[in-house]
């Protein structure tokens, strides 16, 4: 039997191969120029193939179920050597930014996607030779097949044609010489439009992967001083964020507004890490529409679209940046339409000392409520 290659695959290929091929070509023209200076940020580029399996979304629909996605993926990762007191406390990660290509094996419903991601690539065991990594990240993904209401309905899959992804996974690295590396990867995607629109099922897969890693230059890590590091902030701080997001509740294409208000205290109990507690108040016009999804009848009159709760967080942090995990539990919830507790995802720069900008998505145990974008105002 002659295997053949589909067409969308083979111009992925194409389009990868000589990117890859360019990328090469460049940094080979780097290496010839003067040696740069040490503290120069070094990247290297790589490719990697995937093969995987859907786990199944709904019952009945065995097409969608059992089908076999597969992918091909190009990334360049920007090394850290020491330049920001972070980079020496996560033990010197990788910042990939990959642009990745999925065919999942059934055209006619779930057609095929393209992501574009940032993670954070980091070493938990190294040996001589190899060095078992772990990596996390974001992104958008687009797709060319989503849910249309009496045109594609068995795909309750992918709600929109443009998604967030998470992905994260586990990789193997072997050194085959001093600029070139093979990676075996286990990893996992999920792709979701956050309850932007509906049906918001999401996508989720596990995938097996090879590929290879070409390093142009030796990474060469900046001495660690712990003289240079300013002490942490230790003291209570306050911190106001105002935020709004929008849903769709029921099949209708219609968005609703979702507004937020949390004030919480943070401690700051490491150079990279704060303890946090607080509370949050929601106001959501839509929650009347929640009873059909809940295969409760239609209330009579209007519901209150209040909610209010109490959290406690961590924040983890990148420089500038940072990461959020907000564990909450709602104190007056009148509809009891959601689960008692929630969570809240949340990325933060700041933007000033005292003002950030912010996106979260809140969810209700494994199922997405609303993205919020919002203003911070730290004191």
């Amino acid at each position: 039997m002659i295997f053949s290659i589909p067409l969308p695959l083979q111009k992925a290929l194409r389009i990868c191969s000589v990117i890859f091929l360019l990328a090469a070509l460049t940094s080979a023209e780097l290496l010839a120029q003067p040696t740069p200076p040490a503290d120069k940020v070094p990247w290297s580029f790589g490719a990697n193939g995937y093969y995987g399996a859907l786990f199944r979304y709904r019952s009945g629909l065995s097409p969608l179920n059992f089908t076999h996605p597969f992918s091909v993926e190009l990334y360049a990762n920007r090394h850290t050597i020491g330049k920001r007191p972070w980079e020496s406390k996560y033990r010197h990660p990788q910042i990939g930014f990959a642009l990745a290509y999925y065919n999942y094996g059934v055209p006619e419903e779930l057609g095929e996607a393209a992501s574009l991601t940032v993670s954070l690539d980091n070493s938990l065991f190294r040996t001589e030779r190899g060095n078992l990594r772990f990596n996390l990240g974001s992104g958008l993904v687009y797709s060319t097949r989503h849910y249309i209401t009496g045109e594609n309905e068995q795909n309750m899959a992918i709600g929109s044609q443009f998604c967030f992804a998470l992905t994260g996974g586990f990789r193997y690295e072997y050194q085959l010489s001093d600029k070139l590396f093979l990676n075996t990867h286990l990893s996992f995607r999920h792709f979701s439009n956050g309850g932007l629109n509906k049906p918001n099922n999401g996508m989720n897969f596990p995938l097996v992967g090879l590929g290879v890693r070409y390093q142009p230059r030796e990474v060469k890590l900046l001495p660690h001083t712990d003289s240079t590091t300013s002490a942490p902030d230790k003291r209570i701080r306050l911190n106001l964020k105002l935020a709004m997001g929008r849903r769709e509740v029921l099949y209708e294409d219609v968005k609703t507004t979702v507004h937020s208000i949390s004030l919480y205290a943070s401690k700051r109990v490491s150079q990279t890490n704060s303890l946090l507690f607080g509370a949050d108040a929601l106001h959501d016009v839509a929650m009347t529409k929640e009873y059909p999804n809940a295969l409760l009848p239609w209330p009579e009159e209007e519901s209150d679209p209040r909610m209010f709760g109490l959290t406690v967080g961590h924040e983890l942090f990148f420089d500038r940046s940072s990461f959020l995990f907000q564990f909450g539990h709602y104190l007056y919830q009148p509809t009891r339409l959601f689960p008692n507790t929630y969570q809240r995802y949340s990325l933060k720069h700041l933007l000033t000392k005292n003002v950030s900008a912010n996106v979260a998505l809140v969810a209700h145990t494994k199922r997405a409520y609303v993205i919020e974008w919002g203003v911070g105002l730290h004191l």
